[in-house]
């Protein structure tokens, strides 16, 4: 009996199954990261009813992280590598002592600005009172690492000359100084001192807070 004769095999045959294997793959995985960032808490555990006043407007201005676009033509194992570098980023926590920021001149520095920094450097997220509009001045004789840097500003925020606010109600601008109230761990409240009473009875703020 002669022998069964053997079937050519498709040069790139065998080859098509490991990649669909790889894109399966890939595809799972964006899949599940997907999922995780939108099932993710977020560190401000608040109610969005905690950022608004009853007319729905806002009464705080959230500190956000800047908007960073990945690289052009990136592959698709590239492109998950850069969605969870990003995502570790806002979520991970930070290692602030690692951070290094020189000497620097007092002078008027944005409220919102630098404290967005802050929450980039320590994770700490701050929510604004929309009434505050002015600077503080901020400056440093010495080379601070992050956490150093945070605290800094932070005082010199507690401390501050009264800065400039507006009452949307009265529609006038008005000077103040400013309170950080730390609710809970990883969230900063900065409010106007004389509006701290409008704060806590529209239950924005803890009725125990200085």
């Amino acid at each position: 009996m002669s022998p069964e004769p053997i079937l050519p095999v498709p040069a790139n045959g065998p080859k098509k199954q490991p990649a669909l294997r790889l894109w399966i793959v890939a595809a799972v995985l964006g899949i599940a990261a997907f999922i995780l960032w939108l099932a993710w808490p977020s560190k401000l555990g608040m109610d969005t009813i905690e950022l608004s006043r009853a007319d729905g407007r806002s009464r705080f201005w959230a500190t956000v992280y800047p908007k960073t676009q990945g690289p052009p033509n990136l592959t698709l194992r590239q492109r998950l590598q850069w969605e969870w570098v990003q995502f570790k980023r806002h979520h991970g926590k930070q290692n602030s002592a690692a951070y290094s920021f020189p000497a620097s001149p007092v002078q008027p520095c944005s409220i919102h600005g630098l404290l967005s920094q802050c929450m980039e450097v320590t994770g700490t997220h701050y929510l604004i009172g929309v009434e505050i509009a002015g600077a503080v001045e901020f400056g440093s004789t010495n080379v601070l690492n992050g956490t150093q840097w945070v605290a800094a500003f932070e005082h010199a925020i507690e401390t501050s000359e009264p800065v400039i606010c507006y009452d949307y109600a009265k529609k006038q601008n008005f000077q103040d100084t400013l309170l950080l109230i730390r609710e809970r761990p990883g969230l900063v409240k900065v409010v106007p001192r004389t509006k701290l009473g409008d704060y806590q009875r529209a239950g924005l703020v803890k009725a125990d807070s200085r």
